[in-house]
């Protein structure tokens, strides 16, 4: 939530959030970063003088020069906001010329393109949603048409040109088959590359990347795995649920589950990697027996025992990983759900093509395209299946270039044909 100084929650953008975001689903990663958009908005209300709510309840939305306005200010870096935005004092660093001056402007430190397009993208659903609160009384066609203009004015001037694809190396994504293989190499536990000495630091974390590994988890499901959401029995199972709120995770920012449950096997090494650290590794950890969460922390200290952080994940774990070999830059968390997806779609065109082979029905039947998209929005607990296109890149990339291969293959032997006949 948002709040004031003396600490009372600011009503609007706190009834924003509830009903708008945290009723829809949406991640806490993304509430915060809305209501770090709003405060922006409130930056430039108080850098103005102005207070939208009063205006809206008089029926007046922003003007063309208000939306230019806010774009501007939404383009400014907010760490340099307060002297980007504060005039300069009169005649200081001028530049003197013989027949002219020249004031000095100090550049104003700016974001990037898809951060500004996010933030007016927030002005505009949060600004509709409060003059449609704030004017619901008057019960009138004609406001809720000016506030749809005033909503639809302020996303035209969103930034243009972004394309989604830009400056998008497919390997920061999806890293290559075999790097992904040296890595976890390095990372098994009885590897002499392995940066980490501790057995059960390093069966933990032997773990942490089978797990990523095998089933495409984002790692705020990963680090928010109980005890009870394991099925370690003859076909092992894990289950990826929602814990929001847990009253045993004392961790500041709580990793949860973004997408929908879902139940997910696990190879049968795996699950007696588990078992083995849950029975002689984590159950000599006496901080670790006050929860239920699987991961903890190792190291002495104020945090032993505790679950493991997303921080010490990303820059203890794979940080200290990707200290090794500099080619392990774009290996993260996230790029092994991106890995996961190439591997689902590299064996079902395997499964596709032992399939078309055979024409006896023996064989498994192939895979359709819907049915793959099926398989694969259930495996990353998407609702909607177009969300698992971003994940299948490499492999789109590498069916691509097989095919134009094998027509310029093609068209090099026509060619060559033709200029024997000839």
């Amino acid at each position: 939530m948002l709040h004031h100084a003396c600490g009372l929650p600011l009503f609007y953008p706190t009834l924003y959030s509830t009903t708008q975001l945290r009723n829809a689903g949406a991640a806490v990663n993304t509430i915060r970063n809305k209501l770090a958009d709003i405060v922006v908005l409130l930056r430039w209300e108080e850098f103005h003088g102005r207070d939208l709510i009063s205006e809206f309840a008089q029926g007046n939305f922003l003007t063309v020069a208000d939306i230019v306005s806010l774009r501007d200010f939404a383009k400014l870096d907010m760490r340099d906001q307060m002297q980007a935005a504060k005039p300069r004092s009169p005649g200081k660093g001028d530049v003197n010329f013989l027949e002219s001056q020249v004031a000095f402007r100090r550049a104003k430190a700016s974001i990037g393109g898809q951060q500004h397009y996010n933030r007016i993208s927030t002005f505009a659903d949060y600004l509709e949603f409060v003059a449609t609160v704030v004017t619901q009384h008057r019960n009138s066609p004609l406001i809720a048409q000016d506030i749809a203009h005033m909503a639809a004015a302020i996303r035209k001037h969103r930034p243009r040109g972004l394309a989604s694809d830009h400056n998008d190396d497919v390997d920061l994504r999806s890293p290559p088959p075999e790097l992904v293989e040296r890595f976890m190499a390095m990372g098994a536990e009885d590897s002499s590359e392995n940066p980490f000495r501790d057995p059960g630091v390093r069966l933990r974390n032997a773990i942490i990347f089978g797990l990523l590994r095998y089933t495409g988890m984002r790692r705020g499901e990963l680090l928010s795995l109980r005890l009870d959401q394991l099925d370690l029995g003859h076909e092992p199972r894990i289950w990826v649920r929602r814990n929001q709120d847990d009253s045993y995770d004392s961790r500041r920012y709580q990793p949860v589950s973004k997408t929908k449950e879902r139940l997910l096997p696990i190879p049968l090494s795996l699950a007696e990697r588990i078992q083995s650290y849950i029975m002689q590794v984590r159950a000599k950890i006496p901080p670790a027996r006050r929860h239920p969460y699987l991961l903890v922390t190792h190291r002495k200290g104020p945090t032993w025992g505790k679950p493991l952080t997303l921080s010490a994940l990303s820059s203890q774990i794979f940080g200290r990983m990707r200290m090794v070999d500099p080619q392990f830059a774009c290996i993260h968390p996230h790029a092994f759900r991106h890995h996961f997806n190439y591997e689902l779609s590299v064996s079902i065109d395997k499964q596709n093509a032992a399939a078309s082979k055979t024409a006896d029905g023996s064989r498994t039947a192939p895979i359709s395209e819907t049915r793959e998209l099926d398989v694969r929005a259930f495996l990353n607990g998407h609702r909607n299946k177009a969300s698992g296109a971003v994940y299948n890149r490499r492999h789109i990339r590498e069916t691509s270039d097989a095919a134009i291969k094998k027509i310029q293959a093609e068209l090099v032997r026509n060619l060559r044909a033709s200029g024997e006949e000839n």
